[in-house]
Parts: C-alpha cells; sequence; structure tokens
C-alpha cells in the first residue's frame, strides 16, 4: 500500500468513527501539546498512575447529573441491581430460550 492509500484509509476511518476516546488519542498522537490547534475550552484531565483521562462536555455532563441523582437518593444499592440484573436475565431466557 502506497502511502496516499494509507492517508486517505485513515482519514475515512476518523471521519467514519463516533468513538470520542479514540478520536482524542489520534488528535494526542497528531498535535503537540505547543500546537494552538484545539479546543477553545479547557478540558478536564484526571490523571492516575499511568493513565490520563479526558472528559468531554457530555461526560461532565454525565457525571454532574449521576452526582445530582445520588444525593437525591435517585440510585439503586448493589443488592437491588443485581435483583434487576437477576430478572433481566430470567425475562431474557424466557423470550429466548437458552
Amino acid at each position: 500500500m502506497d502511502i496516499d492509500n494509507l492517508k486517505i484509509e485513515i482519514i475515512q476511518r476518523i471521519i467514519d468513527s463516533n468513538d470520542t476516546f479514540l478520536l482524542l488519542k489520534i488528535k494526542e498522537i497528531l498535535v503537540l501539546p505547543t500546537d494552538s490547534i484545539g479546543l477553545n475550552e479547557p478540558q478536564t484531565v484526571y490523571e492516575t498512575s499511568s493513565t490520563k483521562f479526558v472528559l468531554n462536555d457530555w461526560q461532565k455532563a454525565r457525571i454532574k447529573k449521576a452526582k445530582q441523582q445520588i444525593e437525591n437518593g435517585e440510585f439503586l444499592t448493589e443488592e437491588e441491581a443485581a435483583i434487576e440484573i437477576q430478572k433481566w436475565f430470567e425475562e431474557e431466557e424466557k423470550l429466548y430460550g437458552q
């Protein structure tokens, strides 16, 4: 495969992708930290010992909503969730068999 075809294939895969994490990783590879090309707003970055997570606006909004739901008591305990999952499995088994 020649270099031009490789570039076209990569560009097409980027265009077709809706995976924010993948696109941010590609951007990280292609854009130098001092490069002025990028988002107009600061990103929220969380670091662990070996991994850096960059959250987009949708992810930050979902986290905010989840925190509000917890504060309002709108959540399942681990036991309640296990019961719900078991019920779901039983319904799926009735519908589709095993």
